[in-house]
């Protein structure tokens, strides 16, 4: 029965967003394949629901995937809006690195690259986690489950 944003959810999108990272280091897109992810959960403000990490990563790097969580769990914003649209929302304390989006109701961050592939790699999780839902949902409760109708049927 599917129910939602579950730890399990987040470690099966987790293993499809990895490989990403890898080949995206292998190219050159990004200076490697290291980091820590973070998963804030949506039913619980303030919480972190899952964790990620790739490579041999440092303990700082998970603290700023939680830091930059927070700022954006806190503003709404991913933070590359805060730091470029609204650096008034920061706080004493706050990370001012990119890398931490809002989508759909989830707040995700990454780092351990660079700000920009930060986020784009919180980004990627967060497409492989609706992606997963919906696939479960529509398993799960069949494809008219709201019960809507197209119009002519």
């Amino acid at each position: 029965m599917f129910t939602g944003l579950t730890p399990e959810l987040c470690a099966h999108a987790w293993e499809l967003v990895t490989p990403a990272i890898e080949r995206a280091a292998a190219t050159g897109t990004i200076r490697g394949a290291v980091g820590d992810l973070v998963v804030m959960d949506p039913a619980r403000p303030g919480a972190i629901l899952w964790t990620g990490s790739i490579g041999d990563t440092e303990a700082k790097t998970y603290g700023y995937a939680v830091a930059k969580a927070k700022v954006a769990e806190r503003t709404g914003l991913d933070t590359s809006r805060v730091r470029m649209d609204q650096p008034h929302l920061y706080t004493t304390g706050d990370i001012v690195y990119p890398g931490g989006v809002v989508r759909h109701g989830m707040v995700v961050a990454f780092s351990g690259v660079e700000g920009e592939a930060d986020e784009m790699i919180a980004e990627w999780f967060i497409a492989a986690v609706r992606g997963i839902a919906r696939l479960a949902f529509v398993s799960d409760q069949g494809p008219d489950a709201t019960g809507t109708r197209y119009l002519g049927e």
